[in-house]
């Protein structure tokens, strides 16, 4: 509800915003916005719950707030040495990312790994997690960046396994797979869904379903990233057939 959600207000557009993360709507400073708790998921219902339909334009942005990577000390950040390992953007949630990586099997780490990061050292890694794991239960960021670091001293590496653990933790690709299909369903015709990407598997996932659900999608040029974080950001928009 930052960037996006001013320019359009500028507009004379209404806004409705949508977060799971209600530590993060609470820390939100602007009142003009309504922000509603929800999974983006569920788009269509939370829409139609408040009178919001059919609306004129969506925009998806997948990637986590500042508050939520800098003050939520939920473990988002790999910086953040002492915050415990927990990584969940709702408290409806129950597994944490210190459940996963204590927990789980090799083989299932590897699948999450693999599938949300596709880091070539994952098994490197991983073995080094269950050497740890073996002698204390890794709780916090640190003691997961200790084990990592064991094998590869690369931060893109720590970038890729903690947004694989925080992919996973908050069932990222099945909640952007119906968040698009009811956003579409929602829309006028003619009307735009922007979808803002930080990893190459959202991406794939998005024009997997543009393929399968015969949508009408482009993808633009890489967005204009004034922040480091934000340099891997993708755009596709998708306009509904009239």
């Amino acid at each position: 509800m930052g960037g996006h959600a001013r320019e359009i207000l500028k507009g004379g557009a209404n806004v409705l915003g949508i977060d799971w993360d209600e530590e993060a709507v609470r820390a939100l400073p602007d009142p003009a916005v309504k922000v509603v708790v929800g999974n983006y998921a569920d788009i269509k219902r939370i829409a139609e719950e408040n009178d919001f339909v059919p609306v004129d334009g969506i925009i998806l942005d997948l990637g986590l707030s500042m508050w939520q990577i800098r003050e939520s000390g939920r473990g988002f950040s790999y910086e953040k040495d002492d915050e415990l390992l927990d990584m969940r953007l709702s408290n409806l949630l129950s597994i944490t990312a210190s459940d996963i990586v204590n927990s789980y099997s090799l083989e299932e780490l590897y699948e999450i790994f693999s599938k949300y990061s596709e880091e070539v050292n994952s098994w490197p890694i991983i073995r080094s997690l269950d050497r740890f794991r073996r002698m204390k239960r890794i709780m916090t960021v640190g003691e997961l960046k200790e084990a990592i670091r064991i094998v590869t001293k690369s931060d893109a590496t720590l970038a890729r396994v903690f947004q694989a653990l925080r992919m996973k933790v908050n069932h990222e690709l099945e909640n952007i797979r119906s968040a698009i299909i009811n956003s579409y369903e929602i829309l006028i015709p003619g009307g735009r869904l922007a979808v803002i990407t930080f990893h190459p598997t959202e991406d794939r996932l998005i024009k997997r379903l543009i393929r399968e659900q015969g949508y009408k999608g482009v993808r633009t040029r890489r967005i204009r990233a004034p922040q480091s974080f934000e340099r891997s950001a993708q755009l596709r928009v998708i306009t509904k057939n009239i």
